[in-house]
């Protein structure tokens, strides 16, 4: 605690008599190309600090879990360089993506954002599979809402095939739309897929729902949710304040 306080005093007061320290990457963006469904890619980041102080990295905030960072923790004297690695994880996340990383530092410019994209080509269905998904309805307007409001699509998933239907994701274009779990669906059988919406965004907003399974002819269902979003006064909801999609 007293070496931390230390510091903390002596950078304060070389940063009142020398000047702030300005953080600078060699690139911001990196592209990874096309990859294989289940690969794992890294790429580092690397910066300066081009200041007259020490830089120090308060802080470095993935867009989702499957994108990991490991950075250099220790203060950046001027001159010096560091390092941003950043992972990508692309099991279970076919077709584009393109995701980002906040740095939060003590330089000039508090905040930088990096950013990573790229292709993951998917893994080919078992040609064997005679799994089936079957879904009646692929696009639900969820009518008005407002900024962090909750709207709920129930939506029946049917296994029609002659084996049984694995769910391996479900996934959105967005971090506004949860759902619950489900694994598996034996023949002839349904299973209910719950999506909560809620957007944070305004104007007329249409998010992509994407439906991974093993089934041998469509390996992907693409579900898509509607809703006008705007300020305005407050909706009536019901007792399970979840006016849509009942």
């Amino acid at each position: 605690m007293k070496k931390l306080l230390m510091f903390a005093w002596t950078w304060a007061i070389w940063s009142m008599l020398y000047g702030q320290s300005v953080i600078e990457f060699e690139k911001e963006s990196h592209d990874f190309g096309t990859i294989q469904e289940g690969q794992i890619v890294t790429y580092d980041f690397v910066f300066k600090n081009k200041g007259k102080s020490p830089l120090i990295l308060q802080s470095v905030e993935p867009s989702c879990g499957c994108t990991t960072p490991h950075y250099t923790r220790e203060p950046i004297p001027p001159g010096g360089k560091g390092t941003i690695t950043v992972s990508y994880n692309s099991q279970g996340r076919p077709n584009a993506f393109t995701k980002t990383v906040t740095v939060r530092t003590n330089s000039t410019e508090p905040v930088k954002v990096l950013y990573i994209k790229g292709f993951v080509n998917p893994k080919a269905p078992t040609p064997a599979s005679q799994a089936e998904l079957a879904i009646e309805k692929t696009e639900y307007n969820l009518g008005n809402l407002q900024p962090g409001q909750t709207a709920i699509q129930k939506i029946t998933l049917k296994s029609v095939g002659k084996e049984e239907l694995r769910i391996t994701a479900i996934r959105s274009d967005c971090n506004c739309v949860t759902h619950n779990i489900i694994n598996s669906i034996q023949p002839n059988e349904s299973a209910v897929l719950e999506l909560k919406y809620t957007p944070r965004q305004k104007g007329n907003l249409t998010e992509n729902v994407m439906i991974y399974s093993n089934d041998g002819k469509t390996p992907m269902h693409l579900i898509k949710l509607r809703a006008f979003v705007s300020e305005g006064s407050p909706l009536k909801e019901n007792s399970q304040k979840n006016p849509f999609g009942l």
